[in-house]
């Protein structure tokens, strides 16, 4: 397994060492081609404002890579959201956790201080962004003192290194894979990929900033219901949404309490989540080229009427199915001429 040492820093410079490392080439201090020794793909960096740094990644490795990030003097916050097709690995203080595709958690914050690992899965697409910020910039927008006093409830881990890790909210993912229809080569690209940064930022803030407030009005045990319910009807995403008594019974609350605990901790009510974390799942079969027609998708996803889907994945993402169905594709077996046995 090849071994790649770096650093982070909030400007461009921290790429030369990367470069060299990887053997690749890097184009108006932005953008790092990977070499066909590796695989494919690129990243793109570009500083946003000030404190505040992204870069996106997205390749196929052909070969076995960890990619370490050595520690910095920079005291800054690593945001890393993964939309990868499979699971990643990210080691933090020899702790190892995973990361990427729908079932596990896609977003982890680290301290830029402290040293990582990670190591992308092999002829898998790698698709990522992390967003550098300051951590001066970030207390003062969360008006706190420290990231650990934000950190989620639910978040059982103990390792001071990392301060978050869960499930990316619905919005951010939409975002992110907004970039997978853009090249990173085209002159709009920086602008866009800036935007899409900063309504991350703002995702995350909207959805955590008022976290200790939250923690007033609900108690652990209502918290870890609702969150019970959550995953739960989330890890069948083919399903039909339960209904809201059924979720309600499992919390163990009434029907409106329900409701209303579960809409202040998840910014959104249970069945807009489970119809946005749908759409995701139904924009990933529709392109996995792993189906002969859309209504075999359809099925798949317990909808019984093509109008219905269509709908409801126009409102999610503004485009009609079909424009993102890859039909499956059939091999032609070769036809050997038979043998005469003499």
């Amino acid at each position: 397994m090849k071994k790649i040492n770096h650093l982070y820093s909030l400007t461009p410079e921290w790429q030369q060492q990367l470069v060299q490392e990887i053997k690749g080439k890097l184009i108006d201090d932005k953008i790092i081609v990977i070499p066909e020794t590796l695989g494919k793909g690129h990243s793109y960096f570009t500083p946003v404002a000030e404190g505040i740094s992204v870069l996106f990644v997205d390749f196929v490795l052909t070969e076995p890579v960890e990619i370490n990030r050595l520690k910095s003097d920079e005291e800054s916050y690593i945001f890393h959201f993964d939309l990868s097709d499979s699971v990643n690995s990210i080691k933090i203080d020899r702790a190892d956790y995973k990361i990427g595709s729908h079932k596990n958690p896609g977003l982890a914050i680290i301290d830029n201080q402290t040293e990582s690992s990670f190591k992308p899965s092999v002829n898998e697409r790698t698709l990522a962004l992390r967003l550098l910020v300051d951590k001066k910039l970030l207390n003062e927008l969360l008006e706190t003192t420290a990231v650990g006093e934000f950190q989620k409830q639910e978040n059982k881990l103990e390792q001071k290194s990392l301060y978050y890790y869960d499930n990316i909210d619905s919005n951010s993912v939409l975002l992110i894979r907004s970039l997978m229809d853009k090249s990173v080569f085209e002159l709009s690209f920086d602008s866009y990929l800036k935007g899409i940064s900063l309504k991350l930022l703002g995702n995350f803030l909207n959805r955590y900033e008022n976290l200790s407030a939250k923690k007033n009005d609900i108690t652990d045990t209502e918290l870890e219901a609702v969150i019970k319910t959550q995953d739960y009807f989330l890890k069948d995403l083919c399903n039909p949404f339960p209904t809201i008594n059924f979720l309600s019974e499992m919390a163990g609350m009434s029907s409106t309490k329900y409701k209303m605990l579960f809409k202040k901790h998840f910014n959104d009510s249970p069945k807009k989540l489970f119809l946005k974390e749908k759409m995701i799942l139904a924009n990933k079969l529709l392109q996995s080229g792993n189906y002969s027609t859309l209504i075999e998708i359809v099925y798949e996803l317990s909808y019984t009427r093509m109008n219905h889907f269509h709908s409801k994945y126009y409102a999610v993402f503004q485009r009609k199915p079909s424009e993102d169905f890859v039909k499956k594709t059939y091999r032609k077996m070769s036809r050997r001429a038979p043998q005469v046995v003499t």
